[in-house]
Order: C-alpha cells, then structure tokens, then sequence
C-alpha cells in the first residue's frame, strides 16, 4: 500500500517539476532526484521523528497515510522552491557539459553519492538500533547476532529491523545517489559568461561529495561509540590462553554416572532475575512480583552472590539465550567467531549434558514455542544428545496449530506448557530415564506477551504483569510435575536464562544493584539442607551450573570441576571467586587459538556424531 501512495507522491512531484523546469530530459531528471530525495528525507523523517516503525510491512490508517503524503509534498515543494529560486536569482547556475568525460564523471559521482550515502545509513542507523534495543551489547552477542541469527523473531522485531535499519540505509544511499547528479555551480559574482565555469563561484558537487565524506567519519565515530566495533577488533587481535588453562574436559575417568539414573528437567525462563523480587529478599521492586517462584525456591537449593535471593554474574558471553545455555550446558562461554569464510560457527564442540546423559542411555527432549532454526540452536541439540526438538514448526507439522498460527515468536507459553504435560508424561512412563529441556519466552523483550488469559494486572507496567503471569504459570507446571509418579525419581533445575534487556522496564536503576538470574535446583541427590557456606555469598558464573547440574542427578565429577565450571555443591573455589570478574571477561573478549580449535563446522545436515570425528 505504501509503495503506491509513494509512486503516486513521487509522480505529482515529477509533475510539478517539468512545471517548474520544462519537459527536457534534464529538467525531468532534476525533478526526480528531487522527488525521490523529499522521498527519502519524508521516510526518515516519519520513522524518527514521528516514531511510526511500520511504515512498511505493517498497516498504515488513512490518517497516517495522508499525514505521510502531506510531508513528502511539503518535503518536495521547499526543495523545489529553493532550487527554481536559486536559478531564477542567479544564485545557482547550469554547468554544461561537453564529451564522453563530464558524462563519465557524472555516472562516478552518482555512484560515490550512493555509496557515501549507504555508509552514512550503514554506520548510523545500524548501531543506532541495537544500541536503543539492546542497550550496552557486548562484541560477543553483536556478532552472533550479525553471523548466526537465522532470520527468526517477532513480527514485532521484524518490522523494526525493516524500518529502523534497512529502509533508513536505503533512503540514505538514494539521498546520496540523488547529490551525486548535482551538476549546478553556486555563483557569487554578477559577470555574466556563456559558460558557468567561467564565472565567481563553484560548483556544488565537490562540496557536497566533501560535506558526506564527513558525516560518514561522524557515523564512524557514532558507531564505534554505541556499538562494539573496538571489542571486535581486539578479539581479532589480541590472544589469550585463559581457557585452554582452566578447561577440565569430561572424560570416562572424571565423569561417572549412578547406578541408579534420575530423570532431568531443565526450564529456562526467559529474562527472568532475581530483581523481580521486593528489595528485602534482595531483589529492586517495591513489591514482590513473583510470590509464587520464591516460594517454590525455598523447597530447593539456590545459589546467591549474596546472603539473600542472588545468582550467577553475567559474563562476556553468556548475555543471551544461546549463550546462556551453552554456558550451562558445556561449562564454556559462547564466544562468537565472526569467521569471514562462513566455515566455522559460534558453537564450540565440547562435550555437552546432552552428549553425557545420552551417552548413558537417556531420552533426550528440547521444547520452546519459537523455530529452533534461530541461530542453528535446533541444530546443535541434535548435534549433541540426538534432542527430539519440539518447536513451533514441529508443532505446525504435527497440527498442534494451525499452519497460520504465529504468537509472538511462535506459540504462546500457555500452549507450551499443555505440550510439555503431554510429552512429559510419555517420557515418564517410557523405560528410560528423560532429560527434558524447556524455554519458555513470554517474559523476552520488549513488554513481554500479554497472555489472553492474563486477567490480574495490578501493574501499570505490562512487563511487570507478564513477569507476575508468567512465573505464576511456570510454578503451576512444576507443581504438576511434582503430582506425577515419576517425579520422585526426577530433579528439576530452574535458571533464568539471561538478564532482561527490556531497557525501558530498566530506566531509573541504580547501576550499582548486581542483577543476576534466578536459580534454584530442586530434588537434588544431595537434598535440599546445605550450609550458607555452599549456598550464600557466592561468586560463580553460569558455567558453573555445567558441573552442577550433573552433580545434583548424582553424576560423581572427579574433582568437583568440569569444563571451565567447579560444582557448587562441593564448597570449592569457583575461577570467579579465584580471579575474579573482571579477569574473566578480560580473558574471554580476546582470541583464543584453543576455543577456536573446537568451533563446529557448518553441515548441510545435521550429524550427531560429528564432534567424534
């Protein structure tokens, strides 16, 4: 619908311009760079300025609409009039052209104008977007993001790529394109000569060619200042031997299973922390939002940086889902490779839960309601642990819903949870031990979902009451879990995956508050009374949950480490509280020749065996 009504703006002004100029080839081509650049200067303009994010790709109303060609017009007839006045005042003058030459300079400067124009876009609106989005994002994720994304997410945040990145690179490199072709001189002097070249002044593409050169180093500069360009580069160029060091790989000799094997259950819940608590159980709210979680975690172990609700520090790489579970899952952060030649993939292939606990004869289930194509993460669990992964297309395939069907980034956590009973139950009443790993996502960025069957809202913030919602569904499925005969045989671990990145829920806060994930594991081999000692005043990271988890399903770990993980269970010094957080992230934000060793390589199909070979 827009590209019409823009077709339609773009032709009045064309028409208005051989009005004003004549119906030569010249005027008529100087009538549509004019046209298409109030075009582009209106679609900047709308995005921004009137912060309506989709102009394209999602309905417009007809006020909107005519407020849109109302802008453009009023956009395209001041460029006109100041153009046809420059002229007619002598101010602005034609410079002609003779031979192939001028042509071939002309055809260089339009294409040095589009390409100045789309850096300027590129190097602007680009990091523009992440940095209102995703605030002080590290190079790690940046670069998983850019390399490994896979093309799935909302609609929400599909438009807003469209509208906020793509569409405002492209009107700049036509803005740039359109200032290319400028053949005019600006004239100060009153000699009049046959040639303009001839007279006092100069002519107004060089100028204006200069003028881009140096908003490109100011989108530069722009850039390197809101997004992590120089994390990047020092990852490329800088070297450590941090994590060959201190990685402790599971073998036959260091990992051995029990006799008797327990069912596992690990539920990430998406963006959920700690600071969702009241501040006197050490979280930021004024009142509690998730009552029923805390409860819940008191029957469990948790593990707290402080001597109240706490949990893991936040490393570099370990700030987004994937991340976040390959952290838990392979006790190594998930450093993003950036690899030009499209060989190698931000997983590394060190051995996994998955990879143990199929090893040792378990079913092994992954279920989320989004495509488990984003960032190849379906991919991975087949890769390691032969996963049955339950995802919305699988779910579409075996008419769960309807082919049509698409809530927020697939299907909602209401229905997740009925499929988790469903699958639940088939596992626990197979003959061999399930390990089961669910995610939920009501509770991502930016608001969360607003459930239908969400009718408590006692918060003028939806993203509190989707958190309220969300945590009080999740405590439901648990407790149904427990109701089940199998569960006496069966651990659960709860973590939330990341902390949010909902930076408008975030406004205000005081930036020395520690904001951490929830943990709490519940139905361990180990029970559930373990001294303040093990539990309280802890630093640690997410890797640690590696060992920890394997641990609490009473798998002996010789040495109480793992990967780069050490068992909490056992009281022992974590590299966090050795080295501390700053010594890590340092460490992780630079190359590692070892980590890179054991990257996967991209495989058209799927192959779990491939980190054997």
């Amino acid at each position: 619908m827009i590209i019409l009504v823009q077709f339609a703006v773009l032709a009045a002004l064309i028409t208005l311009g051989t009005a004003l100029f004549g119906r030569t080839r010249k005027a008529l081509l100087r009538s549509a760079a004019i046209g298409l650049t109030a075009n582009a200067i209106a679609v900047i303009f709308f995005l921004f300025a009137v912060g309506k994010t989709a102009l394209y790709g999602g309905s417009l109303s007809l006020g909107l609409t005519a407020v849109y060609c109302f802008t453009t017009l009023i956009f395209g007839g001041t460029l006109f009039f100041l153009v046809k006045t420059g002229f007619a005042k002598g101010l602005l003058v034609e410079r002609r052209r003779y031979g192939r030459a001028p042509r071939t300079r002309s055809f260089l400067s339009f294409i040095a104008g589009a390409v100045l124009g789309f850096l300027i876009g590129l190097f602007f609106f680009v990091p523009l977007w992440f940095g209102k989005t995703f605030g002080d994002i590290r190079a790690d994720h940046f670069m998983f993001l850019l390399t490994e994304g896979g093309g799935e997410s909302t609609q929400e945040q599909d438009l807003a790529v469209l509208n906020l990145m793509v569409v405002p690179v492209i009107a700049t490199a036509v803005i740039g394109a359109c200032l290319g072709l400028i053949h005019a001189a600006v004239r100060f002097g009153k000699v009049k000569t046959e040639r303009a070249s001839e007279s006092k002044g100069f002519g107004l593409r060089g100028p204006v060619l200069t003028a881009m050169s140096a908003l490109l180093v100011g989108s530069v500069v722009f850039a390197f200042n809101t997004v992590p360009l120089a994390g990047i580069l020092r990852q490329e160029f800088s070297h450590s031997d941090y994590i060959q060091a201190n990685y402790v790989a599971p073998t036959a000799e260091n990992v051995q299973m029990p006799e008797k094997k327990r069912n596992l259950i690990h539920i990430y819940m998406e963006s959920v922390e700690n600071s969702y608590y009241s501040k006197d159980m050490g979280g930021y709210m004024d009142e509690n939002l998730m009552p029923e979680l805390a409860e819940l975690s008191k029957t469990g172990v948790s593990f707290s940086h402080t001597d109240k609700y706490g949990g893991p520090q936040q490393l570099y790489a370990s700030g987004h889902s994937i991340a976040a579970m390959v952290n838990m899952w392979a006790g190594v952060p998930m450093l993003a490779s950036g690899a030009g030649d499209g060989k190698q993939m931000s997983y590394p292939d060190f051995t996994t839960t998955g990879d143990l606990l199929h090893d040792a004869g378990y079913e092994t289930e992954f279920m989320l309601g989004a495509s488990a194509k984003w960032g190849g993460l379906g991919d991975y669990y087949r890769r390691h642990g032969d996963f049955h992964v339950f995802d919305y297309k699988y779910a579409k395939s075996q008419g769960l819903i309807p082919q049509d069907y698409h809530v927020w980034w697939g299907f909602e956590d209401d229905k997740l949870y009925e499929f988790a009973k469903t699958d639940l139950t088939r596992l626990g009443e197979g003959s061999k031990p399930f390990y089961f790993v669910l995610e939920n996502a009501d509770t991502h960025f930016p608001d969360g979902y607003a459930s239908p069957k969400m009718t408590d809202r006692p918060y003028a913030s939806q993203y509190a009451n989707v958190i309220k919602y969300s945590q009080e569904e999740t405590v439901k499925l648990i407790q149904w879990i427990q109701a089940q005969p199998w569960s006496k045989d069966t651990t659960i671990v709860v973590t939330g995956d990341h902390r949010s990145m909902d930076k408008h829920f975030f406004e205000g806060w005081d930036e020395d508050y520690s904001r951490t994930v929830v943990n709490f594991i519940l139905n361990p081999v180990q029970g559930t009374d373990q001294p303040d000692s093990v539990t309280k005043n802890r630093q640690y990271a997410p890797f640690d949950l590696f060992p920890t988890i394997l641990s609490s399903i009473g798998v002996k770990v010789k040495g109480d480490r793992l990967g780069l993980g050490t068992d909490l269970f056992s009281g022992r010094k974590t590299l966090v509280e050795r080295d501390g957080v700053s010594k890590l992230n340092e460490e992780f934000s630079k190359n590692s020749e070892f980590y890179d060793s054991h990257r996967e390589t991209k495989a058209a199909t799927p192959d779990i065996n491939q980190d054997r070979k």
